[in-house]
């Protein structure tokens, strides 16, 4: 078990609008304790969904970011895109196993 956390938040909304708003929230997110790095996914499947993974450093990293005064602030680019066609808009993972 390595303790490191993955989070995958689902947007919806054309490519250009998704890239800009995630360069903005990159940029108010580097430095942020915990945070290793971040990606933005596009589907192969339906090219107007798309998805940021951010791998964090431990559980105890994310939750005090989550939690935390800035991180409303610091997502707010992203937040009108979020897709919330399946119910919740993201998902939290705990790394347990790897090759």
């Amino acid at each position: 078990m390595t303790g490191r956390v993955r989070v995958i938040v689902y947007y919806a909304a054309s490519e250009e609008d998704v890239t800009e708003a995630y360069e903005r929230a990159n940029k108010e997110m580097r430095g942020t304790p915990g945070l290793l790095g971040a990606e933005l996914l596009r589907s192969m499947l339906d090219g107007d969904r798309f998805a940021v993974l951010s791998e964090w450093t431990s559980r105890t990293a994310f939750l005090a970011w989550e939690q935390g005064a800035r991180h409303r602030d610091q997502t707010s680019a992203l937040r009108p895109y979020e897709d919330h066609a399946g119910g919740r808009s993201y998902t939290v993972y705990e790394v347990i196993g790897e090759l």
